[in-house]
């Protein structure tokens, strides 16, 4: 269960009080661009962020006129849904061991020669969600015999409490 978020816009009070599959979709690709260190950056994919959770139910000349505070104390809210709840349920579907690197005697050399890039290439942890709830997308339409779009709208904390289930219990029945 996820805490309700609340905003106040021209229309009135807009609520969310769960997250689908979309919604995170989309909110992982805003913050995978999301790369700027500037105030004005992060205002903006803040608003982005809101305007897509809530369903593009208010513009973003509206969310420019939401009080400080209640855009501020969504934005965190959503922010804690999507990184403390959902990315770690997503992040432990599956549970794995940690892989540590040990240094070589010869790391040096191949760095050297060309055998090995010398930084290796830092992945964007939300392209890496992206692309973790593609693959979990993919198999709970084949588990669930879903279409792409019934997949989206479901409740994304249910759907990964429900394939850990699945992974948990794959070889009981055989």
């Amino acid at each position: 269960m996820i805490p309700e978020i609340t905003i106040t816009c021209s229309t009135g009070k807009v609520f969310i009080n769960n997250v689908t599959v979309e919604q995170y979709k989309k909110y992982a690709a805003l913050m995978e661009k999301n790369g700027s260190d500037k105030i004005t950056d992060a205002l903006f994919f803040n608003k982005r962020i809101i305007q897509e959770i809530f369903g593009n139910r208010m513009s973003l000349d509206e969310l420019g006129e939401v009080d400080v505070i209640e855009f501020l104390t969504a934005s965190k809210g959503i922010h804690f849904i999507m990184q403390d709840i959902v990315s770690d349920a997503l992040l432990n579907i599956v549970e794995a061991e940690p892989i540590e690197r040990e240094a070589s005697a010869f790391d040096e050399y191949d760095r050297e020669n060309g055998y090995e890039d010398e930084e290796q290439e830092e992945q964007n942890t939300w392209k890496i969600c992206g692309e973790i709830v593609d693959r979990v997308t993919k198999i709970a339409i084949r588990l669930m015999r879903e279409s792409y779009g019934q997949c989206m709208k479901e409740n994304i904390i249910e759907l990964l409490k429900y394939l850990k289930f699945e992974l948990e219990t794959v070889n009981e029945n055989t």
